[in-house]
Order: C-alpha cells, then sequence, then structure tokens
C-alpha cells in the first residue's frame, strides 16, 4: 500500500502538517471522490481567502501548503473536463520548486491531462518520470494509476500489446492491497485492449469482474462505463438484447451524474447496436447526438470517432457525398490531435462578435 501523497518527509521538503490542514486536505480528497466539485471549490477557494490574501507572493508560493492548494485546484478543473485549464495549472506548478511526493502527482494528472488533448508521446514522457518517482516514494497506489495512463497513451497508438503488459503491472500491483479503485481500474482496461485484440471472452470477464469492484466501492461514474463497456463486447458478440439492457442502465447513470463524456461513449455504442442490425437512419441519429456531446466537451479525438462513425454509415447508406465529407471533418479533427493546445482552431480567439 502507497504512503499519504500528501505527507512531506526530509527528502522530499514537503510540509509538516498540521491536523488542520491534513484534515482539510482529506476533505479536499473526499469531494473529489464525491464529485461534489461546486463545495470543492468554495473549499479551496476559501483557504486561499483565509491564509493566502496574495496568493502570487513570494511567501505565497513558497509555502507546500499553497502548492498542494494549486495541486488540487488542477485537479478540480480536470475533474470538470476543462482540460486546458488543468494542463496550465500543472505546468505551472511544475515551474516551482516541489516537493517530491507532490511532483510525482503533478506529472502524473499532467499526463492525464495530455491525454485527452492527444499529446500521447510527451504523456509517456512525464508518466515515466512520475513512475520513477513514485518507485522511490514506494507509491504503488500512484505507480499503478500511472502504468494504466501509460497503458492508454499505447492504446490511442494502436499499440495493443505494449497497452496490455501496462495495465497487468497496475493489476498486479493493486491485487490484494486497498486500491481497490486501482484494480477496478485495470481490469477495465485490460477489458478494452482484449477486446480491441478481438477477444470477446476476455475481454468480457474482465469488465466484469471490474464492475463487481465499482459496485461494491460505491464508485457511481464509473459502474456506468463499466456497464458501457460490458454493452460494448456484447454488441461486438451480436448478443443485442443484452446489450440494450446495458446500455440503457449506463445511460441512466450518465443522466444522473451528468457524466457527458460516458454518454457520448454510451450514443456511440448505441449508434454500433443500431448499425449492427441494419437500421442505419437511427445510427446516423445515435451517431450525431454522439457528435454534438463530444463538440461540447472539446476532445478532438472523440469528435474524430464520431465523424468516423458517421462518414462509414453515410457509406452504407450510399451517400457517398455525406460520408466524404464527414471523413475529411474526422481526418481534420485527427489532424489537431497532433497540434499543441495553444495552436489548435479550437484555442484560437474568434474575430468580430
Amino acid at each position: 500500500m502507497g504512503r499519504d501523497p500528501r505527507k512531506g518527509d526530509s527528502r522530499s521538503g514537503g510540509m509538516e502538517e498540521s491536523m488542520s490542514t491534513k484534515e482539510m486536505l482529506d476533505q479536499v480528497e473526499k469531494l473529489l471522490a464525491a464529485n461534489s466539485l461546486e463545495e470543492l471549490d468554495s473549499l479551496i477557494t476559501q483557504a486561499h481567502v483565509d491564509k493566502w490574501p496574495s496568493p502570487e507572493s513570494e511567501a505565497a508560493l513558497a509555502d507546500p501548503e499553497h502548492m498542494w492548494l494549486q495541486y488540487y485546484r488542477a485537479r478540480l478543473e480536470w475533474a470538470r473536463q476543462n482540460w486546458r485549464a488543468a494542463e496550465s495549472g500543472f505546468r505551472k506548478l511544475l515551474g516551482q520548486e516541489l516537493p517530491v511526493d507532490l511532483r510525482a502527482q503533478v506529472l502524473r494528472w499532467l499526463g492525464e491531462s495530455l491525454h485527452y488533448g492527444g499529446q500521447w508521446q510527451e504523456q509517456l514522457i512525464l508518466e515515466q518520470e512520475a513512475l520513477v518517482l513514485s518507485s522511490v516514494l514506494g507509491d504503488d497506489s500512484n505507480r499503478a494509476a500511472i502504468y494504466n495512463l501509460m497503458g492508454w497513451a499505447h492504446m490511442r497508438q494502436s499499440r495493443v500489446q505494449e497497452a496490455l503488459v501496462a495495465f497487468e503491472h497496475s493489476l498486479r500491483l493493486t491485487q490484494g492491497t486497498s486500491s481497490r479503485e486501482q484494480e477496478a481500474w485495470a481490469l477495465n482496461n485490460l477489458g478494452v485492449a482484449y477486446l480491441r485484440l478481438g477477444d470477446t471472452a476476455r475481454a468480457l470477464d474482465a469488465h466484469r469482474a471490474s464492475l463487481a469492484i465499482r459496485r461494491e466501492e460505491g464508485l457511481r461514474l464509473e459502474e456506468g462505463r463499466s456497464l458501457h463497456n460490458i454493452a460494448e463486447v456484447l454488441v461486438a458478440q451480436g448478443y443485442w438484447r443484452q446489450a440494450d439492457k446495458h446500455l440503457h442502465d449506463s445511460e441512466a447513470i450518465a443522466r444522473e451524474i451528468n457524466d457527458q463524456i460516458g454518454l457520448s461513449y454510451v450514443t456511440y455504442t448505441r449508434g454500433q447496436w443500431e448499425k449492427g442490425q441494419g437500421r442505419l437512419e437511427q445510427a446516423l441519429s445515435a451517431y450525431r447526438q454522439c457528435l454534438a456531446l463530444r463538440g461540447a466537451v472539446g476532445s478532438q479525438v472523440l469528435v474524430a470517432d464520431a465523424h468516423w462513425a458517421i462518414s462509414d454509415t453515410y457509406r452504407l447508406v450510399g451517400n457517398w457525398l455525406k460520408a466524404a465529407e464527414h471523413a475529411e471533418k474526422a481526418a481534420h479533427a485527427w489532424r489537431e490531435v497532433v497540434r499543441p493546445w495553444g495552436t489548435r482552431e479550437e484555442a484560437r480567439p474568434r474575430q468580430g462578435i
């Protein structure tokens, strides 16, 4: 089991926490886990007002407690799916002399923010450093998370075997420990990799094992994602009725907790479900819903996948002009993925009203 990531020592230069500080940071973690983002925002803001009237002062920036709160501010942006804002916050922190334990956390979460921006090579470089620091600190929980993130960077570049190795490393670090959430994540990711390799039986086993843990731990968002992933495997197997039930259950959770990315996954797989049964107009309707959701989230990777699905469905309908239009939009989104945030079209200020 890993050490408390916020607890400093003489090697890391970490803060000597008073009980009030530790209690506050514990409360921050609980609010993040509960997705109580507005309450978390208020707590962090009030802490800054109470202790650092001038948050950009030299004294504030050198205070480890201030550094941790800035880290949680960036985590808050990440939880809100504001990945560019999260990236900016984490990069700003890396420009400071951080305690080693905090640096390991910042590198991990910056890597995860970059993942959603499609910056997978830089992500892998950052995660490697985070992995070394976490190994030195004996933080197996963070190591498990980093292996999962590295696996996804490999997956996005179609290096599925490398991804499997990373996910298996993560699973070994978590099995038999109290890191049940990380164990469920590793199982989930193994399920995704097995499906990519066409091994639907092992994919289904991994996703069901992940779902069981997530339900036991009360991880509502992750439970919805697991239900979707099981549905995705069932669609690949042609078990339409079972897939339909899992999609309905996943959608209900996504709407309940306002998980827009999760809902975009459901609508995408609903399109696959309809297309697999030859209902192409219904498939197009589902894919369009998916595209709208992903456009609002702002992930070019997810937008590209939606455009490509629409293009392929128009091809099957025989509408070649529409197929070409969406294929071109998918290609444009994929090109945007490999560009840094600040140079992308979506990041440029608009001219005029």
